[in-house]
Formats: C-alpha cells, sequence, structure tokens
C-alpha cells in the first residue's frame, strides 16, 4: 500500500509547478511551447526543442536556440533564468558566420 500524501508532499508539488516557466520555440515555421525549470540548463530545453520537432542526424549538432532577436544565442551551459524572459519568442536554428556560411 502506498503511503498517503501529505500536505508537506502537496505543497512542494505546487511550488514545483508554480516555478515551471514558459517559452515559444521557432524551427521550420513551425512554433511550440516548452516549458522549464528557470534554473535549468539552457540544453534542457535545446534538446526538448530537438525531440518535439524530431531533428535527427547532423542537424541534431548544428541546430541551437536563439533569443528573441534571433541573433542572440542562448548559451547550453547557462540557466534559462539568467538568458531568457518567460513567455520568450526563441528560434531553433543552425549557427551562421558572416556571409551566410556555417560555423
Amino acid at each position: 500500500m502506498s503511503p498517503v500524501p501529505t500536505v508537506t508532499d502537496d505543497a512542494s508539488a505546487e511550488q514545483a509547478a508554480r516555478r515551471k516557466q514558459t517559452v515559444h520555440i521557432a524551427f521550420n515555421g513551425m512554433n511550440a511551447s516548452f516549458e522549464y525549470d528557470p534554473e535549468q540548463n539552457a540544453e534542457h530545453v535545446r534538446v526538448q526543442a530537438l525531440n518535439h520537432y524530431d531533428v535527427r542526424g547532423p542537424e541534431r549538432h548544428q541546430d541551437f536556440l536563439f533569443g528573441p532577436d534571433n541573433q542572440a544565442e542562448i548559451k547550453d551551459d547557462a540557466t534559462m533564468a539568467s538568458q531568457v524572459e518567460p513567455g520568450s519568442q526563441l528560434y531553433l536554428r543552425p549557427r551562421t558566420a558572416p556571409g551566410g556560411a556555417l560555423r
């Protein structure tokens, strides 16, 4: 028999749910919403988006998240809270060098 949930368990679950934030990520003309914990590294959200959009093969290692201006790259190893406002529109795309060449 499983233990009966306590008020503390319910409160912890509620706090965790309240901490979740949402961003919108566009990829190849599609747009979807993704929930994240603000203290998670951005790589976690990028991987969620790659999985959602079924990105496979070499593209998976070439596509990165970019901010609302579609210019500033969202760094994988930094927290979402330090780089993104909740509700922001982000973009999943390859990096490009000046002149449009892939890096």
